[in-house]
């Protein structure tokens, strides 16, 4: 991630304004400090697992991919960028994509659900029987005391049904001192939990 100073504002700008964002309309130094402004503030709200709620999170989506689409347009359309605002628009558009990859996609439900989870390496598989503390139609998150790390490939069965999913670690936090809390996104599965 770039260092970027703070965002000005652009009524005291004398550039030629090329870009619109949100709305208003920014030269291109404002639009690429903006857009940093904007992804710190969306980061750090990730950081405090700040997820709010549906309407929220639909209007954060929205956001970041406006960012994307303006830097991605601006980066294609301008032939009169420097190198550094190539990579400073490249580094928006990444930072954008990773931030929409980790807002929650649906609405949470707490339920408790027995379950079984897998954790395979390439020496041995780990199994621990725990619940789910909380569904969406996309994922779970859950008590765990297997060693997981963000972004791992786990697998879960249904206690009650047998079925079984595959997914991946988004994150992972201690919880009352000792109590780790993992939050798993299914790949391919929609309606695990029957939510529909």
């Amino acid at each position: 991630m770039l260092n970027m100073r703070p965002s000005r504002a652009t009524s005291g700008c004398s550039g030629p304004s090329v870009v619109t964002l949100a709305k208003q309309d920014h030269c291109r130094e404002h639009f690429i400090q903006t857009c940093y402004q904007l992804l710190e503030e969306c980061a750090e709200k990730f950081k405090d697992r700040d997820q709010a709620d549906e309407l929220t999170c639909d209007a954060r989506r929205r956001s970041l991919q406006e960012i994307v689409d303006q830097a991605t347009t601006t980066s294609l359309t301008r032939r009169d960028l420097s190198n550094q605002e190539r990579i400073q628009l490249l580094d928006i558009v990444r930072w954008a994509g990773d931030l929409i990859g980790q807002i929650r996609r649906g609405q949470r439900k707490l339920v408790s659900i027995p379950v079984r989870l897998y954790r395979e390496s390439s020496s041995q598989t780990h199994a621990e029987e725990t619940s789910v503390v909380e569904v969406s139609q996309h994922g779970t998150a859950l008590r765990s005391s297997l060693p997981i790390n963000v972004g791992e490939l786990v697998k879960m069965e249904r206690m009650d049904t047998g079925e079984r999913v595959e997914g991946i670690v988004r994150w992972r936090e201690r919880r009352d001192g000792s109590i780790v809390h993992v939050g798993i996104e299914f790949h391919s599965c929609n309606n695990f939990w029957r939510l529909l």
